[in-house]
């Protein structure tokens, strides 16, 4: 039995094995982190959208479903089912604006008045089961919410 354990230590210490094990662990961890910036309903850390100026340690982000949509004249209103099962509330403030829009993204990329319809039914109504990630900066920053139209019929 002695024989056997040396040639294992003897394989194991080998410069070509020595050299692929770091490989492999690198390998590990990238795919591990290119895996956790998915944007997957409880699938994983979501990466925020380009253009949030806070950073990681600042930010928060409640993506779920939308339950409640209110869009007023100088604010608009959100009630988020997040995917962790807690309701947050989340408001965004625009005075000089008739809407949110300048705060919106739309699955990552910039909203613009097309985009509308892929949101709403009707000014104020969202569509039935929408999805959206409300990304809060601890600075009094108004969020950002990024939204995920539900695909299919």
């Amino acid at each position: 039995m002695a024989g056997a354990a040396g040639l294992d230590r003897d394989r194991a210490t080998r410069p070509g094995v020595r050299a692929s094990i770091p490989a492999l662990l690198a390998l590990a961890v990238l795919s591990a982190v290119a895996g956790s910036a998915a944007a997957q309903p409880g699938g994983g850390r979501l990466r925020p959208p380009d253009g949030i100026a806070c950073t990681r340690d600042h930010l928060t982000v409640y993506a779920g479903v939308v339950q409640r949509y209110v869009r007023g004249t100088s604010r608009t209103e959100l009630r988020i089912h997040t995917d962790e099962d807690t309701v947050e509330d989340v408001v965004i403030l625009h005075p000089k604006a008739t809407d949110a829009s300048a705060r919106y993204r739309i699955e990552g990329a910039a909203f613009t008045p097309e985009d509308w319809p892929r949101i709403e039914v009707r000014a104020g109504t969202l569509h039935a089961d929408m999805r959206a990630a409300a990304w809060v900066c601890d600075d009094g920053n108004d969020p950002v919410v990024d939204w995920h139209p539900p695909t299919g019929p």
